[in-house]
């Protein structure tokens, strides 16, 4: 099964060491001029890429722009459709960053404490959702098992019905979480999402909708499973190297789920830098108060992003033949993004390989 984060091993998106751990191919390793920086994006997908295989869409930000956005492969490939920078994808868990941002405008607007236990938002959860706090869930130290494991051992395919209901009562059959280190796990940010939707009367898709994506004019939204005529299908290669249909009839949201195109991506990412949305108080508050991911000399999590010892920012997320990767340099300016609808493609390679064009 293919969770929604893989690792934080994209901490390493924007920083001079490359992807995470992966090597850099000879095809990546370019280094341009500003002129040549458009057409070697374009080369380097033609490189990396087949036309006629599942691929990606990939998109460069600067301040809030999108310099350059490309695509190669394509999106369905029983008709040949191809992908072009308008595809959309299920971004999986890079949708993190956008539930946590609506938790700290709500702890901004006093609608609630980041101390609160998750216990007095969210009812029906055992005796230990009185010791865990929003704040465990937003940095991954709660200690909750994640749901997609729990289901996975209930006997729940990803072609099988699940809804947020039952992961919440997944969740509540979990046993007795210890907080205070870092776990990564997906049911946290599926609370958050019943904690938004308790404070604000609104379910966590609307509240994104009217307080972020309208607001900064982005083409995104949180629907679990959503295709549309734009939508990228997702794939997995089968042994004999055909390609076959992924996908998920899974519906939870707060863990991932938003739908959108790397170049509005690379457009939300400029937020970090201006604090159009929430100002300076949402920009400490997102970076702050990072905690250790137990990685020596690696990233810190903050709300729902990576923060990496030079200061970029990053994240990737993966699920059912989706995969992301998002960063945003130290600087704030520069932002890359690339979602591919085929697990098994090199999305490190396309990323580092920008990386090197627009950032040396």
């Amino acid at each position: 099964m293919k969770y929604r984060l893989l690792a934080v091993a994209a901490a390493g998106l924007l920083t001079a060491g490359g992807c995470g751990t992966t090597s850099t191919p000879e095809a990546a390793r370019v280094t341009s001029t500003a002129a040549d920086r458009p057409g070697d994006s374009g080369k380097l997908m033609e490189k990396l890429l087949k036309a006629d295989q599942p691929g990606c869409s990939a998109a460069v930000g600067i301040e809030g722009a999108v310099a350059w956005s490309g695509a190669r492969g394509v999106a369905d490939t029983a008709t040949g459709r191809p992908l072009t920078t308008t595809s959309v994808f299920d971004v999986a868990s890079v949708s993190k960053q956008f539930t946590a941002t609506a938790v700290l405008l709500l702890a901004a607007a006093g609608e609630l404490e980041l101390t609160d236990s998750v216990a007095k938002h969210v009812p029906g959860l055992p005796g230990w959702a009185r010791t865990v706090t929003v704040d465990h869930l937003v940095h991954h130290t709660s200690g909750i098992t994640d749901y997609t494991h729990l289901l996975n051992a209930a006997g729940h395919a990803l072609t099988d019905p699940a809804t947020q209901r039952d992961a919440l009562d997944a969740i509540a059959k979990a046993p007795q979480p210890t907080s205070g280190t870092f776990a990564y796990s997906n049911s946290n940010y599926v609370l958050l999402a019943e904690v938004v939707a308790a404070v604000s009367g609104q379910p966590l898709p609307r509240f994104l909708d009217a307080n972020v994506f309208r607001p900064l004019r982005l083409a995104m939204s949180l629907a679990p499973a959503a295709q549309g005529p734009e939508t990228a299908l997702p794939y997995t290669r089968s042994p004999d190297g055909t390609w076959q249909p992924a996908g998920s009839a899974w519906t939870q949201i707060g863990d991932g789920a938003v739908q959108t195109t790397p170049g509005e991506l690379v457009r939300w990412a400029d937020n970090y830098r201006t604090g159009a949305v929430g100002g300076e108080a949402l920009l400490k508050a997102q970076l702050d108060r990072a905690v250790p991911t137990g990685q020596p000399a690696g990233p810190r999590y903050g709300a729902g992003i990576a923060v990496n010892p030079d200061g970029t920012l990053s994240h990737e997320g993966g699920w059912a033949g989706y995969v992301t990767l998002f960063g945003v340099t130290a600087d704030r300016r520069t932002a890359i993004a690339v979602s591919c609808n085929a697990a098994e493609t090199d999305i490190a390679a396309v990323a580092t390989g920008l990386q090197r064009i627009w950032t040396r």
